[in-house]
């Protein structure tokens, strides 16, 4: 009776999987109008350049380290597949409405509201993708032809010299082309009232549109005092004006990745004259050749080959096996499971759903406390941030220029830290009071030795591929990036030897990538440029100024760093804000001494508080997407708070005591 009551409960997480990857799909399947589901359609087909690329990295490691023959084609030839995939998942996430939006007023509008917001929005997308279609044209004038007029395609200046440069500034003028026209059709289907999450014949109210006449008459008088001034008005006012502006176009629900794209062309023509566009552009090229972060799309492909594969469910439940018996020990086989998934996936969105769908029923059917359940999943599936291989951190090395191997070094023990402060204060809460996480009945534990062995088998390939994917990087046997994608290779191996691999979850898998990477890194390419313009306009030496003759000792400006770090995770995505603070606060902390490498780990403890902080707390998000009916946002977010409290004590000890992150790479370095 117990193993039918078992065997139900895992058909019943299984049937709401399938349900939520049907939800999914069919909210990615749903474009507006022939030429989004056209965009959606390519696409599909698109995201088998991420295949390509990942087998022509694990082929340049093979023949390197095998055979001593490295190849002088791979290493530009992924970059070019990479880049092409970012630049079509701006179309792709575009058309399929995944963009990320984080508007006040957006989301708490619909009808006619909502359409004047939608028709508003596709406005300023149309400026900011002819304005990029204009810069990325002046690009491949001077890529694709001679100034006499005959044809001569750039090309890399490698010992293999290939024509890619030419390529991909085409694709970016091809890019913003196709965006300005989606934009054009989006503007025409808001207006109509059959776009997203729209309805017909109605009308916007007063309030709407007095709302949004003030916001216009906000931006018409920033934008007058920016057009008519420009540099007139010093980097000081610039500042403010730059920083409102971001706030503004913020509620009004454009997409993240486009206000910051656009507020660094406004400025750029502010500031230098519309013949500065291009240095958008080239901000645009120059970052989506940045071989670092083609390890994203890896650790991205991984984590969606895992989540549609059954090696997370079998690694959960051998470690119930092991913590089953003690009280809240279903809590803390949560967390361990958490860690194990995050060194394999390094994000943390599909670790808080899987977990949601697989951890929270059980606990809720033993009885626990509610809250208790709920913070669990959130803080533990967030640990990605953390446990290496952290895409933050690859994120931050990029644009810190710091060594990605010495972060993963530095961030294990405050990672591993910080998860054993979460066990210590369930363990302590169930023991204190027995009823918080009743342990699992003796009959649900008694299951035959041989079920018991096929459990513990099931931690075998999870574990060889996090075993592989960070050995390899420490054992100088590959970089990061391909370390990432012999991961990839990794978790298809093991998907293979379950008997799981099916061209659905080959196809999905790609599919989500795409999608996802479009996400981050179009969020990323609007950033890179505001950053660039900012510091071109004097910003970095502005604020660098401002701070370094403060009079504040280090530590209170380290504090400070935290602070705004703290205030924009309320706000903004992680992405977003590392790339728009950090080439800013890092020289920063240089100049002062400081090792950026401890204050790469600050940064991800603190994206850590950010996950799960009101008002925009992803963690809480993803959880609600499979949570029960009954748990609503604010029973969650309230769940929250003591973790949210574990965390930030966790990021002091790092804050005061730096050895606690600097030990291990000192010591791997012989320091």
């Amino acid at each position: 009776m117990v193993q039918h009551e078992t065997a139900m409960t895992e058909a019943e997480v299984d049937a709401q999987l399938e349900a939520l990857k049907k939800v999914h799909e069919e909210d990615s399947a749903g474009p507006q109008n022939a030429l989004d589901r056209g965009i959606v359609t390519v696409g599909t087909a698109f995201s088998f350049l991420f295949a390509i690329a990942t087998v022509i990295s694990l082929y340049e490691i093979v023949v390197r380290y095998f055979f001593n023959a490295p190849t002088i084609w791979a290493h530009e030839t992924v970059i070019a597949l990479i880049a092409a995939c970012y630049l079509y998942g701006g179309m792709q996430c575009l058309a399929a409405d995944k963009h990320i939006r984080i508007g006040l007023i957006y989301f708490g509008t619909s009808g006619g509201t909502r359409r004047l917001l939608d028709v508003v929005n596709g406005l300023l997308a149309l400026f900011f993708a002819v304005a990029i279609a204009y810069a990325a044209y002046t690009m491949v004038e001077k890529s694709w032809w001679t100034p006499q007029g005959d044809v001569r395609l750039e090309r890399s200046g490698s010992a293999w010299n290939p024509i890619t440069p030419a390529i991909i500034k085409m694709m970016l003028l091809i890019t913003a082309i196709v965006l300005a026209v989606q934009s054009l059709g989006h503007i025409w289907t808001a207006w109509k009232g059959t776009g997203y999450r729209q309805s017909a014949g109605e009308t916007p109210s007063k309030w709407a549109i007095i709302g949004i006449g003030v916001v216009f008459a906000i931006l018409t008088v920033g934008g007058y005092l920016l057009f008519s001034e420009g540099r007139n008005l010093g980097i000081q006012t610039g500042s403010l004006l730059l920083v409102g502006s971001i706030m503004v176009l913020i509620l009004t629900g454009i997409p993240l990745a486009f206000v910051t794209g656009l507020i660094a062309i406004l400025f750029t023509i502010a500031w230098f004259g519309p013949s500065g566009v291009p240095l958008v552009s080239s901000r645009i090229y120059s970052f989506v050749n940045e071989y670092v972060l083609v390890a994203i799309p890896m650790f991205v492909l991984m984590a969606s080959l895992l989540d549609r594969s059954g090696m997370a469910r079998d690694l959960y439940d051998a470690m119930r096996l092991v913590a089953g018996r003690i009280k809240g020990g279903v809590a803390v086989q949560t967390l361990v499971a958490a860690v194990f998934l995050a060194s394999i996936s390094g994000i943390i969105g599909g670790e808080i759903v899987l977990l949601g769908l697989i951890a929270l029923p059980q606990m809720l059917r033993l009885g626990y406390n509610r809250a208790l359940a709920i913070g669990t999943v959130c803080a533990g599936g967030s640990l990605g941030t953390m446990i290496p291989p952290s895409i933050v951190l690859i994120v931050y090395g990029l644009t810190a220029s710091v060594s990605i191997g010495d972060l993963f070094l530095a961030t294990v023990t405050p990672g591993l830290m910080l998860a054993s402060f979460y066990i210590i204060y369930i363990l302590i809460r169930c023991y204190a009071n027995p009823e918080m996480g009743p342990p699992i009945s003796d009959e649900e534990l008694n299951i035959p030795m041989a079920e018991k062995l096929r459990k513990m088998r099931g931690v075998i390939l999870p574990v060889g591929v996090a075993v592989t994917v960070l050995g390899s990087i420490y054992g100088g046997i590959a970089s990061v990036t391909e370390a990432a994608a012999m991961g990839v290779v990794g978790v298809f191996l093991s998907a293979a030897v379950r008997g799981e691999v099916t061209w659905i979850l080959i196809r999905d898998s790609l599919k989500q990538t795409l999608e996802t990477c479009g996400m981050i890194i179009w969020i990323g390419l609007g950033a890179a440029a505001l950053v660039g313009v900012y510091n071109l306009m004097g910003g970095n030496r502005f604020i660098e100024s401002t701070i370094l003759d403060s009079g504040a000792s280090p530590i209170v400006i380290v504090l400070i760093m935290m602070g705004i770090l703290v205030v924009l995770g309320l706000f903004m995505d992680w992405i977003g804000i590392a790339l728009l603070t950090m080439p800013i606060f890092v020289p920063i902390i240089i100049k002062l001494g400081m090792d950026p490498v401890w204050f790469g780990i600050l940064f991800a403890m603190n994206m850590q508080v950010s996950y799960l902080s009101p008002p925009f707390g992803p963690a809480a998000f993803y959880l609600k997407s499979v949570a029960p009916k009954d748990m609503s946002l604010s029973e969650i977010f309230r769940a929250l708070i003591p973790f949210i409290c574990i965390q930030v004590v966790a990021l002091a000890i790092v804050l005061f005591f730096p050895d606690v992150a600097l030990w291990l790479p000192n010591w791997v370095k012989g320091d």
